[in-house]
């Protein structure tokens, strides 16, 4: 996928305005993501592995969702956009 470049279309397709909205107003979005599906979706897990109160986290989820769509969360996107994530990683390197 790498050398075809499907793999950063791939990126795009799920991560895309996330990426740029970090990259422009130097944001965590990304690594909010990450750890909030690492973590099952349990605000209360990824707020202290953040070392951030619930109410910041909410607002990033809610910035999230607002360029993401409201179905990120469902099961099989999900899961796109966590193998989304992990191909970012790889072609990018750990997201800090």
């Amino acid at each position: 996928m790498k050398q075809s470049g499907n793999l950063e279309d791939f990126i795009e397709e799920y991560l895309g305005p996330v990426i740029r909205h970090d990259a422009e107003r130097g944001g965590q979005l990304l690594s909010t993501l990450k750890q909030y599906l690492v973590l099952c979706c349990s605000k209360q897990e990824t707020a202290t592995a953040l070392f951030i109160v619930r109410q910041t986290l909410y607002h990033r989820l809610d910035k999230i969702e607002a360029l993401l769509g409201e179905d990120y969360i469902l099961p099989e996107k999900r899961i796109a956009t966590q193998l989304a994530i992990y191909a970012y990683e790889y072609v990018n390197g750990p997201i800090a």
